[in-house]
């Protein structure tokens, strides 16, 4: 029986996207790769123009990420729908994505690490950007949460994601993430963003880097100083541009 041309486009196109998957999900956020000249530029520098309608609309879809997140927090085996869940941090958004029919996986190209892949896809589909705040369902991205290449330098772009859960009314956020002591929600804060606790004590910017031997007194180590920017997923009407956070 010969195969119609639209079965074959699909079945080849399923391949490519399982090849991609499997790529970064080997790699994960601590894979060390050689950069590649194809590797995209990254520009966090603007806030997402609300006029601008791209991006998926979904309220559903945002609690279905939220919800499947909240689901694996403090388990050590996750699962979602029966599946197992990938506990390295791209793995692990992109198993929550998928509640939501979304596959972050999807533009990723020999060479990427997880993180890499899903930048490229907020590139295509969403938005990145930097700002003081972000919205429940929003990704975020770090810099240097770890030395990737070995060489003692603060130079590893893209090194760990999360996934913004609240956003408390000091303009502390609660990012969901995958670690090595497992699905965590800590807490950063991008308005005080070299304190790790408030004046009463409570924590506002959780660790992300490990101290190490060669780290000097001035190497950042807050999830606040090694924040790279966030990606907007969802199509979103409010701006967050210039809100700052109740006075206390």
């Amino acid at each position: 029986m010969i195969e119609s041309s639209t079965a074959l486009f699909a079945r080849r196109r399923r391949a490519r996207f399982a090849l991609a998957a499997a790529v970064v999900l080997e790699l994960g956020c601590t894979g060390r790769r050689v950069a590649t000249s194809d590797s995209p530029a990254v520009d966090f520098a603007t806030m997402p123009d609300p006029t601008e309608r791209r991006g998926p609309s979904s309220a559903d879809g945002v609690e279905a990420v939220l919800a499947a997140a909240r689901d694996t927090l403090g388990v050590s085996s996750p699962r979602l729908d029966g599946d197992a869940v990938p506990t390295d941090c791209s793995g692990y958004l992109h198993a929550l994505y998928k509640r939501a029919h979304f596959d972050l996986f999807s533009e990723a190209r020999p060479g990427d690490n997880g993180v890499r892949a899903i930048v490229r896809w907020v590139q295509r589909y969403g938005h990145l950007y930097r700002a003081q705040l972000a919205a429940p369902g929003d990704l975020i991205f770090f810099d240097n949460s770890y030395d990737r290449n070995g060489d003692g330098r603060l130079n590893d772009r893209l090194t760990h994601a999360g996934l913004v859960e609240q956003v408390l009314p000091d303009g502390t956020l609660l990012i969901v993430h995958a670690t090595n002591h497992g699905i965590v929600r800590e807490p950063m804060n991008l308005f005080r963003p070299h304190e790790a606790t408030d004046a009463s004590g409570r924590a506002i910017n959780a660790p992300l880097r490990r101290k190490g031997t060669g780290d000097g007194p001035k190497t950042p180590h807050l999830m606040s100083e090694l924040f790279a920017g966030f990606g907007r997923v969802f199509q979103r009407a409010e701006s967050l541009a210039g809100r700052a956070p109740p006075e206390p």
